[in-house]
Formats: C-alpha cells, structure tokens, sequence
C-alpha cells in the first residue's frame, strides 16, 4: 500500500471530519472547514492528510508551542489513521512527517497528549521513541453558558 503525505486542504474537510469521529470527536464538517482554514493559513502550524491508493486515511495536525516555563517545542495536536489502515505504516509516516517539520523549524522535541483510556496508543507511541514525561488532568471552564454540553466537545468518546 503506497502512502502519500500531503498538506491538507480545506477542501479534505469532510473526510477529516469522518476520521474524527473514528476518534471520538463529533464534528460537523462545515465546522471543521472553517477552523480548518484559519489553521492552514497560519504558518506555526500545519495539518497533513495521509492518502492511502488515493484516499484520505489519515490525519495530523500540529503546531508550534511556546510556553513561558520551557523551550518551544512541536506539539501533535491531533493524530488519527482510519481503523482499516491502522498498523500498515500510516501514523508512522505521519509522526516522521511531523518530527521533519520540527527539525527544519529549529525544535528538538515533538510533543504530544493521548487519552489515558487508549493504552494502545501510548504503545504506539512508546514503539516510535516517545517517552510518557508526565501524567496530568485536563481542567477546562466553559464560558458561554454551553455548560456540561459545551464542555463534551473537548473530551473524546473512547472505546476501551
């Protein structure tokens, strides 16, 4: 199976938004064409689109992070691979793609934060050299009156 790795285009929306549902997140893709076209504008992020004989089969977005307490690093932002391509090599050439940016950006560390519930992830992570720095909870404060609803968009449905 040949892999391609492209930049992704607002017009890769809808099949974005159908691998994010893989992932738990539920969401519209007129929503994600516009978020999706004010990131690929910016030039401390970047999303790639992985095509498997075509076809979008995976994604990664990631950006530049800097915080006041470290160095600037790369973030993965998000990462998924279609279920029907998963252990053929795509989230690897995804993650290489992502740590070539960091180097030719000038960042020695990629970064990233994956749910505690999906330990085959962290597997797959720890099998391309990623190492667990730090284990945390994620607080978040909804603003808008959204409430507990607003707040279910943030955290993924997750299949154990």
């Amino acid at each position: 199976m040949l892999t391609t790795i492209r930049p992704a285009h607002v017009s890769d929306a809808g099949a974005i938004a159908a691998l994010t549902f893989q992932l738990g997140y539920d969401v519209e893709a007129s929503d994600l064409a516009e978020r999706l076209g004010r990131i690929v504008a910016r030039t401390d992020q970047r999303v790639w689109i992985a095509d498997v004989e075509g076809r979008p089969a995976g994604w990664l977005h990631a950006g530049i992070a800097e915080h006041v307490a470290s160095d600037a690093f790369v973030e993965v932002v998000g990462l998924v691979v279609d279920k029907q391509h998963r252990q053929h090599g795509v989230g690897t050439a995804l993650l290489k793609q992502a740590e070539h940016w960091a180097r030719r950006s000038g960042h020695s560390t990629v970064r990233l934060q994956c749910s505690s519930a999906r330990t085959a992830s962290h597997r797959f992570y720890e099998r391309r050299g990623f190492t667990s720095v730090k284990t945390q909870l994620s607080f978040a404060k909804q603003l808008d009156g959204a409430g507990a609803e607003g707040l279910r968009r943030l955290a993924p449905r997750v299949d154990r």
